[in-house]
Order: structure tokens, then sequence, then C-alpha cells
């Protein structure tokens, strides 16, 4: 038997929204032979927005029973059925999800209207309900209401059962399929040629726009679990945007990191949240004032102003030249820090007569060249794409380069050896906080 489901909720998470209405069609596979509907209280406000939508307002739920009131009742219609929906994850998330919130729960075979109507009856421009329906002749008078888009699934159901010629709907329901787990315009082929490497991984919606990017040292792995997730408040969206999966074997965490952080702000996936925007970066610059003083100041880096040294946010930058001034006995006053500030970093300087002019400039002279001489260079080695090839990364002076690959029976004597199989990338304080984690762990080559 089919368990025929609709639902309408407050929102687009399980994790996050609540069931307002549920709608649950027993389907014998020729005829519907029960059914059962009811408004839900969904315990929170429903937005306006989803009130114009299916117009289920918080006035019409204001009695209606709380899902744990019809939990049973609900329960035993599903027990032992196949659980169906037009975009199946969606419905079968969110019930889940209350079960699981008043200890127990639900776990069904499950069948996807979406995904089989593209392969038994392919060819329409559209496979959303109400599209479909209509190219289809199904007629649905209560649409974005549960009983409605229900009694048309139920409607779909039974034409996919009389034109499943090929057995599509057996073969989605055998235990190793996964069927109903995989987005609905995403062909499953698409998803089992996908590799089992260190990578970085592409979704793309209808148009082919990239509308996720990720990295992963298992691409299959990482996306069947994205897949089976429903927590995340934007997963669900992302599932039903997706079309296809490219992807780019990388063969090393390292430059898969880097990869992606650099896809992530050149394409500006939508559905990406971390690394798109610009990290506010600080450097510690030196000048020399009008009567020819050696001076440090902090300052935002920006293009065209090298920085000696750069970090992630001011407070570092100020931590590390209280560090200087210190070391190196400087006039906290040429480097931007008041002596009264110094007082509490238990650091006190006299200020010095004219005839130590000199001496304190060689001193602060002496301070820049030490921050110089710590921004090495130095490249990071690792696995390759391939069993006889290597990747390896590029720091010059401090400044992320670029990376590339190699042959493995290849050596580096220079610098400029080791850029001859660089692709040059940019560097930001992003890129630099993933080169430091992975610096004591990978083997290096520093240059002088």
């Amino acid at each position: 038997m089919y368990a025929i489901v609709d639902i309408e909720t407050t929102g687009s998470s399980a994790a996050y929204h609540k069931i307002t209405e549920v709608a649950i069609l027993i389907h014998d596979g020729e005829r519907i032979v029960d059914e059962f509907q009811s408004l839900i209280n969904p315990e929170k406000g429903i937005p306006i927005g989803i009130t114009s939508l299916t117009g289920i307002s918080n006035e019409m739920v204001e009695h209606a029973p709380k899902f744990y009131e019809i939990a049973k009742e609900v329960y035993e219609l599903l027990e032992g059925n196949i659980f169906v929906a037009h975009n199946v994850n969606f419905d079968y998330s969110f019930l889940k999800k209350e079960f699981q919130d008043l200890g127990g729960n639900l776990n069904l075979n499950k069948l996807c209207t979406v995904r089989l109507s593209r392969k038994i009856i392919p060819g329409h421009r559209s496979y959303s309900l109400g599209r479909l329906c209509e190219a289809l002749g199904i007629e649905n008078q209560a649409r974005h209401r549960a009983m409605g888009d229900a009694r048309a699934t139920a409607e779909l159901m039974t034409l996919l059962i009389q034109n499943d010629t090929e057995g599509h709907i057996e073969k989605s329901l055998k235990r190793n399929s996964k069927e109903a787990d995989l987005p609905p315009y995403l062909p499953k082929k698409t998803f089992e040629e996908l590799p089992e490497s260190t990578g970085v991984y592409y979704f793309h919606d209808e148009h082919g726009k990239v509308i996720y990017v990720g990295k992963a040292n298992n691409i299959k792995k990482r996306i069947r679990g994205h897949f089976a997730s429903t927590d995340v408040v934007y997963k669900q969206g992302l599932k039903d945007k997706l079309y296809d999966i490219t992807y780019e074997v990388c063969g090393d965490e390292l430059i898969a990191f880097l990869l992606e952080s650099y896809e992530i702000k050149r394409l500006f996936p939508m559905f990406n949240k971390a690394q798109k925007f610009p990290t506010s970066r600080y450097g510690l610059y030196h000048y020399e004032d009008g009567r020819g003083a050696q001076r440090l100041s902090i300052g935002k880096v920006a293009k065209g102003h090298l920085p000696l040294i750069s970090f992630t946010s001011f407070d570092r930058a100020r931590s590390y030249l209280i560090q200087i001034v210190k070391e190196f006995e400087l006039n906290p006053e040429l480097c931007s820090l008041p002596a009264g500030v110094m007082k509490y970093f238990g650091y006190s300087f006299k200020t010095p007569t004219k005839e130590k002019f000199e001496e304190e400039n060689q001193k602060l002279l002496n301070a820049i060249q030490t921050i110089k001489d710590d921004s090495q260079t130095f490249c990071l080695m690792g696995n390759g794409r391939t069993f006889d090839e290597k990747s390896v990364v590029l720091v010059e002076e401090g400044a992320y380069q670029g990376f590339g690959y190699y042959e493995q029976d290849r050596s580096f004597d220079t610098i400029e050896s080791v850029k001859e199989v660089i692709t040059s990338y940019p560097d930001n304080p992003d890129v630099q906080r993933i080169i430091n984690q992975f610096f004591d762990k990978r083997k290096s080559i520093v240059f002088n």
C-alpha cells in the first residue's frame, strides 16, 4: 500500500519550522481506500508570506490540534506503507522530525513522484506538481492545501503505476537504491559517477549556474551526506534547485581547501555562506616622517600598499606591534602607541635626547629587518591527483602565490623552479588561515 502525503508548513526547514496541515491518502495501487486530513497548531506564528501562499492563517490553526494529539493516528496510517510525496524528502523530513521530538521514529520506504515522473513520463518542461498536473489534465481545486495537493499526487501516482512498463517503481524500492534520497531533479547517473576522491564539487541549477561549492576528502560520500541531511535551514531549498554536479579532483586536502576558497569568492554561489565576503585585514606599515624619523603604524591593507606583515584583525596587529616595541626597546610614540598606554603592558620608555635621534632610528630599522626576515618564503608539499604526481603550494615573503602539480621524481632547488609549476591565485586572509592550519602537518621547503 502507498501512503500518499502532503503537508503545509511555516517554512522550508524541518529543523526550524513546523507543520500547519497534513493530508494522507492510502492508495492500494488502483484507488484510494482511506484518507486523513487535519489542520495542525504549529505552536508558532505563520509568516504572512506563507499565509498568502496557502491561505492558512494563525486564526485558522489557533484551535486546531497540536501534532502530538494526532500523532498516533498519523503513525498508524503510515506504518507499514510506502511513503509517497511530490518531492518526498521535504514532507518526510518534517514528519520524521515531529516524531523524533516526541521520542519516536519514522523509518519507511519512500517514493518521489517528481523523480518517478521524470523517468516514466519524460519530456515535460516542468515537473512541479502544478505544471505537471496541468499538462496531464489532472484537476487540483485546492492548490497549496494539503488535501488538494495530496489528491492530485494520488492521481499522478495512479498514472505512473499504469505507465511503468520498465519497472522504475520496483527498482526505486530496492534496499540499496537510495533513489528517493536524491534531489528530485538530479539524475541518478550523475550521482553514481561521482568519484570517491579528494577535491572540490559544484552544484548547478537548471541553467547551469553554480549555486554551491564544497570540498571533501571523499566527494561522493560528502555529497551523499548533503542529501541525507535535513538539519540545515537552506538544505531543502538547495536540493530543490539542484540539477547537475561537476567536480575538480585535487588529490590533496590542502589544495581542495585553497581551491574551494578561491571558487567561492569567484563564483559567489547563493547557498554558500562562509568565505564569500572579503575579511578585513590589517597591516603593519613603515614610513619616514617629515623630519626623517622612522615610524611604524597599523592600517587596513589597501590595494597597492604592501605592508611589512598582515593580520586578520586590528587586535592581532596591535599585539604584535606591542611585542616588537618591547623586544627592541623602541619609542612607542614612533609606533603609534602612546607611552601612557604602554604602561598597562609593563613597558615604560624615557623620551630620548636629540643626540640619540640616529640611534633610535637604527633600532627601529633593525626591528623592521627582523619583521621582514620573519616573512618566510616556503612551499608545502602534498599528494597529487595520480599516484606518480605531487602537489606544491608556494608562499613568497609571507604572501600566498598559488599551487601546482609536478611529477613525483622532480626536485626543487630554487624558488624559480617552484614557480615553473605554479598557477597563480590571489592572496587573502582566508587562504593564509588555511595555510597556517596545514603548515606543521606538511613537508616544507624553506628558501632563504
